[in-house]
C-alpha cells in the first residue's frame, strides 16, 4: 500500500477553494478505494490575505491528513510548490492548481498513466480546442522566447496544469540549486523520462465565469486573485520610461535636422529606435513574467521560508 501527496499552492482563492478541495478529496478517496493508496493534501498558504486560510483550517480540523504549510512571506506559485515538495511524504507526489476547470478524476487519470507506463514524471495537459488552443500555443511560444531571452535555467514547453512525480524525483528536486524555482525548469534539470497526460476541461469558459460569479456572491470580503507583488509592474514602468525617451529623442532629432551633422542625426535616430525596441521588450517581459510568476535572481536569496506546518 502506497501513499499519495497532493501539493496545492494557495493564494487568495477563497471564491473557489472550498469547492475545489472537496473535488480533490473525492478524487483521492476514489484512488484510495481502487488503488489502495493512502493520501495527504499539502496546502501551501502563500500569505493569502483573504479567507483562504480559514477555509483550509476547516478542512484541517476535519481531516488529519490535510496539512497546511504557511510561508513567512509571499514567494509565488513555483516556490510555494517547492515548499510543499519539501514536506511531502508520498510515494507519488502530485501538484495541481486551485482550478474549477480541472475535471473530476483527472488526478486518478494521472496516477493510472504512471502505473501503466512506469514513467517517473507525468505532465497533466488540459486539452483546448478552437481559438483557446491557438491562444495557448501562442502563449507557449512566447514563454519559450522569454525564458531564452532572460536566461532562465532551461525553458518549458506546453501548457501544464498538474504534475506527478515519484518519490525519487522529488528527492532530487529538493536539492535543485536553481534560484528561480520554476517547476518546468527544475524538471528539465532532473533529466528523467516524462510523459503527457491529456484531459478535457470540465467546463467551458462561459460556464467557469458563471460558476465563479455564483461562488463570489456567497463569499464575503472578496479579494481579487492577483496582487501587485510580481516583478512585472516594474517592467511596465521601464517600458513607459523608454517610450518617453523615444518620443523625446525623435522630437529632438526632427528639430535639429536642418542644422545638425548627419553623424549626430544618425546617433539621435538610432537611439530613438533603440528606445522603442527596449520599450517593446520591457512590455513583453512584463506580460510574460506576470504569467510565469515572481522570478528572482539575487545571489544568496531565501526562496521560501516555512513559518509553520499544521497537522504534521
Amino acid at each position: 500500500m502506497g501513499k499519495i501527496s497532493l501539493v496545492l499552492p494557495v493564494y487568495n482563492e477563497q471564491i473557489v477553494l472550498r469547492d475545489v478541495l472537496k473535488k480533490y478529496i473525492a478524487d483521492l478517496e476514489n484512488i484510495r478505494y481502487k488503488k489502495q493508496y493512502q493520501w495527504e493534501i499539502i496546502a501551501v498558504d502563500d500569505c493569502s490575505n483573504d479567507e483562504s486560510r480559514l477555509i483550509m483550517l476547516e478542512f484541517a480540523r476535519e481531516y488529519q491528513n490535510f496539512r497546511i504549510v504557511t510561508l513567512a512571506n509571499r514567494v509565488g506559485k513555483h516556490s510555494a510548490v517547492t515548499a510543499g515538495l519539501s514536506v511531502a511524504a508520498g510515494d507519488l507526489v502530485l501538484t495541481a492548481e486551485i482550478d474549477l476547470q480541472n475535471p473530476v478524476a483527472f488526478l486518478e487519470g494521472m496516477v493510472n498513466e504512471h502505473l501503466k507506463s512506469g514513467t517517473p514524471i507525468i505532465y497533466g495537459y488540459r486539452q483546448f480546442n478552437g481559438w483557446r488552443r491557438r491562444k495557448a500555443l501562442i502563449t507557449d511560444r512566447m514563454t519559450r522566447l522569454a525564458c531564452r531571452l532572460f536566461v532562465l535555467d532551461g525553458y518549458f514547453t506546453g501548457i501544464v496544469n498538474a504534475e506527478l512525480y515519484t518519490a525519487d524525483v522529488v528527492a532530487v528536486l529538493r536539492d535543485n540549486p536553481s534560484k528561480t524555482k520554476y517547476m518546468r525548469t527544475m524538471n528539465n534539470w532532473v533529466g528523467w523520462e516524462t510523459k503527457e497526460y491529456w484531459y478535457a476541461s470540465e467546463y467551458t469558459d462561459s460556464e467557469v465565469k458563471a460558476r465563479t460569479e455564483q461562488l463570489r456572491k456567497r463569499t464575503r470580503g472578496y479579494v481579487g486573485f492577483k496582487k501587485a507583488g510580481h516583478v512585472a509592474p516594474v517592467n511596465i514602468w521601464w517600458g513607459l520610461l523608454f517610450v518617453l525617451l523615444a518620443v523625446a529623442t525623435f522630437v529632438l532629432g526632427f528639430n535639429v535636422t536642418a542644422v545638425a551633422h548627419p553623424v549626430l542625426l544618425g546617433v539621435i535616430f538610432t537611439s530613438a529606435f533603440a528606445f522603442i525596441v527596449l520599450a517593446l521588450m520591457s512590455f513583453l517581459r512584463a506580460l510574460l513574467l506576470e504569467r510565469i510568476g515572481k522570478v528572482k535572481y539575487y545571489a544568496g536569496e531565501v526562496i521560501y521560508e516555512i513559518k509553520n506546518i499544521l497537522n504534521r
